[in-house]
């Protein structure tokens, strides 16, 4: 067994008090005060700091920024009015915003927009953007391979205005003449080409004055002037139009039979496949077109074929299988990008201005 502990003694002397530590009560409400008003003051800096670097941007420009300017007219080449060019705009702001950009901003000053996105790297995103967006959906009355060189991309169009159909004959002289001897697309003797070269000089606003029937059989009218051309030809007119292949293909299209107004809403998504597609979705009275369109076309045999134009530029042209009812699906090896930007297009007005690039 252990010894219990000794008894403890008695306590110790009480000693002054220990000194004080720390800040006194009314120090520690200065301190406390202090820390709120540098806290404060940071939010301010940092907050002053923002707006410089956006201020910096928008003054020096932002070299990780892509910049579009165009210069914007009436259909008939006049100067706008301040209306149209807040219109314009407006639907390239709301495009932009739905091809989900990175910061995108559009300024009027004077007659030009600047059109501007984070990121490097968006100068064919932007012209895109930038067409009128005129959509028309018509049939395929014939197709045939391009004979000029190089792929048929967007590009700014002509501004025109259109020239009168007589001057362009005046100015192809014979060529013309032998172009009317010419009854079906396809190859052509050496001799017959050579005697067509004068319509490779035409500019694209002559080439939309010929005949729609000349412009698909000549082989000397290539992609890139139809595809330059002025945009916004008669709806309720034939014209002939490219798509975006490599090499291209020129298509002889019938009259518009559903066109922008008759669009309800656009939409991109990937299909069940994996594959980006842009659904279109129609108005009452578009459905009701749509539908009539597709039960003319698959009951066309081998000539259901049905032409999606964005401007001047064939989209797609798939091959109609049967009625369709609802809704329809735009495919074209879409990526996720380019199908953003169709939806865009499509789902928006068209451009109450055309807009020409300046820088």
């Amino acid at each position: 067994m252990y010894p219990a502990p000794p008894p403890a003694g008695p306590p110790p002397p009480a000693g002054p008090p220990p000194p004080a530590t720390g800040v006194p009560r009314h120090d520690r409400t200065l301190v406390v005060v202090v820390a709120v008003l540098a806290g404060a003051a940071l939010l301010g800096i940092l907050a002053c700091g923002g707006a410089a670097f956006l201020l910096r941007d928008r003054l020096l420009g932002d070299s990780r920024a892509t910049t579009l300017t165009v210069e914007a007219v009436t259909t008939d080449g006049s100067a706008p009015g301040r209306a149209d060019l807040e219109r314009t705009r407006d639907v390239l702001a709301d495009r932009l915003a739905a091809a989900e950009l990175d910061r995108p901003s559009v300024d009027i000053e004077g007659d030009r927009l600047v059109l501007r996105v984070g990121g490097t790297g968006h100068e064919d995103d932007l012209r895109s953007l930038a067409g009128t967006g005129e959509l028309g959906f018509r049939r395929v009355l014939g197709a045939v391979a391009d004979q000029g060189t190089g792929r048929a991309t967007p590009s700014t169009p002509d501004r025109g205005p259109v020239p009168a159909r007589d001057k362009v004959a005046a100015k192809l002289g014979p060529a013309y003449q032998l172009a009317e001897t010419i009854t079906t697309p396809g190859p052509l003797d050496p001799a017959t080409v050579r005697g067509l070269a004068p319509f490779a000089t035409l500019t694209p606003a002559e080439v939309a004055a010929l005949p729609p029937d000349m412009r698909f059989r000549v082989p000397t009218v290539t992609c890139a002037q139809l595809t330059a051309r002025p945009v916004g030809g008669p709806a309720a007119e034939p014209t002939v139009a490219c798509d975006a292949a490599d090499p291209p293909v020129k298509y002889l299209l019938d009259v518009v039979r559903v066109g922008s107004s008759d669009v309800g809403n656009a939409e991109a998504k990937p299909n069940q496949t994996g594959q980006w597609i842009v659904t279109v979705s129609f108005t009452d009275a578009g459905q009701r077109r749509w539908t009539d369109l597709t039960r003319e076309a698959s009951g066309a045999g081998s000539d259901n074929q049905v032409a999606v134009v964005l401007d001047n530029l064939v989209v797609s042209a798939p091959a109609v299988q049967g009625v369709i009812t609802g809704d329809t699906e735009i495919s074209g090896r879409f990526t996720r990008d380019r199908a953003m930007l169709l939806a865009a297009q499509i789902g928006s007005d068209p451009l109450p201005l055309v807009l020409r690039v300046v820088g």
